[in-house]
């Protein structure tokens, strides 16, 4: 808005050079404001990970209300500030107007600009722009579409994009509570103490089961040791040895009995509550849910569990195989309503499972949605094609990069990706909508005409970004790091893509004059 309004003539009238400036720089930050936003909410939607979701949330209500106060509050500021252009600019805020004469007199009236009829097409504009606008038309420009720096420029391109694709085959999933943890956290050193020692040692699962069989028969009993048996002998398991099983203890127990009969008294009540108020057999009392509503010699036990030990866990690559087996385990026994809880940790093994499908499955359908939003604001084959393109290049390079710096694919990479791609779309949707929106015929003139326009307020907010982050560098904690070089890479590769990469594959692919369509109408 401020390349804008710097761009128009001084002369026009305040309200019909507001009124051009919202109309010239208001639709690209309408695109770019909603394509941010659907962006955003489709993750929210389509993200599987709560913290990821609630991210995408969060910022896609701070898109909008960014936007709300850009057209709103900022235009009135933008308004308010060419007021004071012709008493000092800004700085006149800061002392009194010319005193009154001395002896009373009011001065006369100062007559306003007469209304002149502008034409938002064809509009006048500044007589002499500034250095850097000036700079970018008139040297960078024709620089960047020299035959030899083209063909130099995409030399680079394919480099980029080779080191790029070779970031996201190198990009692993990876989910460790040690991420989430400071770098010079106290706990930092628990954690590696667990993975080396607790996890490799001994790990001890409960499995619960929710609908108990009919214990007193045999051959229900015997599908249930058949269960305990198999997960006694997986890859890790310590075996027999670290199972605690209540039931083989009670039928130890009732053993001792010789007048017992299993099938009338293996549920007597009698018999179970002399057995749970032993010493030896206290710990397992917490294992079972016994019914006190049931008739004495009934099935009383609505549900227990059971624990047996594992080593050798000392990757989350194994963790995460070793629980699907049991999973698998258990749901060949669907009758009995089986899960495992306990220190093994699976929420976090789950996540780890579905963040790779879950991202990709995010990624492409926000380049979609960026697609299909882009169609609508810019009514040109050409430019939704461009900006797709850069988008894709921008998001693959930024996954690369990270992948590079040391990131894995985890809940934070995977929301600092999205966070790019709609940070990528601004850089894109400004270059293509200026030159869909120029008046110029030979594809080099639009192109000059478009970096003399935004090429300067990009850069502007591109170091004023890694500026105002530079200090997050510093912050120990892989969260911000993460953050930090998300920020950094989607900053440099789009400025890349928009003042070269961009405007090169621009003229490329409109080599030849043409009028565009609304001056063809117009002189009809």
């Amino acid at each position: 808005m401020i390349a804008a309004w710097r761009e128009l003539d001084g002369k026009i009238p305040l309200h019909q050079r507001v009124a051009l400036v919202m109309a010239d720089a208001g639709a690209s930050i309408t695109v770019t404001s909603f394509t941010n936003f659907f962006c955003f909410g489709l993750g929210y939607f389509m993200c599987s990970t709560p913290a990821v979701a609630d991210f995408c949330l969060i910022t896609a209500w701070a898109v909008l209300i960014d936007y709300i106060m850009q057209i709103t509050f900022f235009a009135g500021v933008l308004c308010y500030s060419g007021r004071k252009e012709d008493t000092g600019g800004l700085a006149s805020c800061c002392y009194k107007n010319e005193d009154q004469p001395e002896n009373g007199a009011i001065p006369p009236p100062v007559e306003k600009t007469a209304e002149i009829e502008v034409d938002c097409q064809h509009h006048a504009k500044a007589a002499s722009l500034p250095y850097m606008h000036k700079f970018f038309g008139e040297k960078f420009a024709p620089f960047v579409l020299r035959k030899d720096v083209r063909f130099i420029s995409w030399i680079g391109f394919i480099i980029y994009t080779c080191v790029a694709l070779y970031g996201c085959c190198m990009l692993k999933v990876d989910i460790s509570p040690v991420k989430y943890i400071r770098d010079n956290s106290p706990i930092q050193t628990f954690v590696k103490l667990a993975d080396k020692y607790i996890w490799a040692d001994n790990v001890m699962p409960t499995f619960h089961v929710m609908n108990p069989p009919d214990l007193r028969d045999p051959g229900k009993r015997a599908r249930l040791n058949e269960l305990v048996y198999r997960l006694e002998h997986t890859n890790y398991s310590i075996g027999r040895v670290s199972t605690n099983f209540w039931m083989w203890q009670y039928q130890q127990y009732l053993n001792d009995f010789p007048d017992v009969d299993y099938q009338k008294d293996f549920y007597n009540k009698k018999y179970l509550r002399d057995f749970f108020n032993q010493i030896d057999y206290s710990q397992y009392r917490q294992n079972v849910k016994i019914m006190s509503n049931v008739t004495n010699g009934e099935p009383c036990i609505s549900a227990f569990a059971f624990e047996t030990s594992f080593y050798g866990l000392d990757s989350w690559d194994k963790r995460q195989a070793e629980l699907f087996h049991w999973r698998a385990i258990l749901d060949e026994y669907p009758d009995f309503d089986m899960f495992l809880a306990g220190i093994f940790s699976p929420f976090l093994i789950d996540q780890r499972h579905t963040i790779a499908p879950s991202s990709m499955q995010t990624i492409g359908s926000a380049l979609a949605m960026m697609a299909l939003i882009s169609f609508f604001f810019l009514p040109d084959a050409q430019s939704v094609f461009l900006m797709t393109w850069s988008l894709l290049s921008i998001s693959m390079g930024v996954c690369g990069g990270l992948a590079m710096l040391g990131s894995d694919l985890d809940s934070v990479s995977m929301g600092c990706i999205v966070m790019a791609i709609g940070l990528a779309v601004d850089y894109s949707v400004h270059i293509c909508y200026r030159y869909h929106r120029s008046e110029c015929t030979r594809a080099a003139d639009k192109v000059q005409d478009t970096l003399c326009s935004v090429a300067w307020p990009i850069t502007q907010a591109v170091t004023s970004t890694l500026f105002g982050l530079s200090s997050t560098a510093f912050v120990p904690a892989y969260l911000v790091r993460v953050f930090f070089q998300t920020v950094y890479l989607v900053n440099i590769i789009g400025l890349t893509h928009a003042l070269i990469w961009l405007p090169q594959l621009i003229a490329a692919l409109d080599p030849c004059e043409r009028v565009p369509l609304r001056l063809r109408l117009k002189k009809h």
